[in-house]
């Protein structure tokens, strides 16, 4: 069993590094790129801390990021599902306090006896944060899923869940299980279940093209992806720009489907390929706002509250309209109204 144990463990590191490579070899964003890499980091620490062939000096190093894998993970679920993401100072600040917390309490762990009651409260907090972060990154997963406009991303959010989160979350919930030693079975597991996801993932990323073996006969290509139809475009913009039906409230990419008797699929292939938005919430928004700028302007309605104006756009509240009309417009409302009135 441990045989076969190191060999996962030595496979799914080599298959990280391999995935790593893949996902950044083409290049991208910094807020793409930073959190993959931690994420890829930190899960090779993981595997490696509790190889008994680490010199000690390498096992203390590996503790570390081995201890921020739940925030590395629900920051690589933030950067990939959040077409909003930014890195900000604050995360930094959050991930410095997390490590300060998680090593004092495993050191002063290593000082108590395992089975008092302060030992005990200390491992349920070392573990209760540890699941908190693999909670949070379930959730980026899955908040706004109706709305992403990207199906390729949208078919992989119930994949990521499923083959990445509860994993993550069971590796957390055996440790606190088998505080002293889990299992040898638990860890053979373990490292399978890494192993085979990362070589899934890697799988799926590696795509060999025709002809790279030198087939003497060479199969077909791939047939062209189908444009969006010009005139389902035409009938969206009409639904939009005259009858103006993003002024209903709660409208989602469902009920438009249904009101334009079409396919859902095709009508996010529109949104995304035609007018270039990757969300139907920001393609909602970027009409909401303009409107809400050419109301807070009117001097024929100046008696129009910001809070009127929210809901006449198809806001429910003055929260989301606020942070929508800063994130489109740098500024609040108010702000836009007293700069920008005649």
């Amino acid at each position: 069993m441990q045989f076969f144990t190191e060999m996962l463990r030595f496979a799914a590191i080599s298959q990280l590094l391999l995935l790593g490579f893949l996902l950044l070899g083409k290049g991208g964003r910094r807020q793409f790129i930073l959190p993959t890499s931690l994420f890829c980091f930190s899960v090779i620490s993981y595997l490696l801390v509790d190889w008994g062939q680490l010199p000690a000096v390498l096992h203390y190093l590996f503790l570390v990021p081995t201890f921020a894998l739940p925030y590395f993970f629900w920051l690589f679920s933030k950067s990939l599902f959040d077409d909003h993401f930014r890195l900000e100072r604050w995360m930094f600040w959050a991930l410095a306090a997390l490590l300060a917390l998680l090593l004092a309490n495993f050191y002063i762990g290593q000082c108590l006896d395992m089975e008092t009651a302060a030992s005990k409260i200390l491992r349920m907090l070392h573990h209760g944060l540890s699941l908190f972060f693999v909670v949070l990154g379930l959730m980026e997963a899955a908040r706004n899923r109706a709305a992403d406009l990207l199906v390729a991303r949208l078919q992989f959010r119930g994949v990521f869940i499923l083959l990445t989160a509860l994993p993550m979350a069971g590796t957390v919930l055996s440790e606190l299980a088998f505080p002293l030693e889990a299992p040898a079975v638990l860890g053979f597991i373990q490292k399978l279940t890494i192993a085979g996801l990362t070589f899934f993932f890697a799988a799926r990323r590696l795509e060999f093209k025709a002809g790279f073996y030198n087939e003497t006969e060479l199969p077909p290509p791939p047939p062209p992806k189908p444009e969006p139809d010009p005139r389902l475009a035409a009938q969206l913009m009409h639904l939009v720009e005259v009858e103006k039906i993003y002024r209903t409230e709660g409208l989602t990419i469902r009920a438009l489907a249904e009101k334009m008797e079409v396919k859902e699929y095709r009508l996010r292939q529109t949104i995304n390929r035609r007018l270039g938005f990757r969300n139907f919430n920001d393609f909602l928004n970027s009409y909401r706002i303009d409107e809400a700028c050419s109301l807070l302007t009117d001097p024929a309605r100046p008696e129009l509250t910001v809070l009127e104006i929210a809901y006449e756009v198809g806001y429910n509240s003055l929260a989301p309209f606020n942070k929508a009309f800063r994130e489109i417009t740098g500024m609040t409302p108010t702000e836009y109204r007293r700069r920008n009135r005649p």
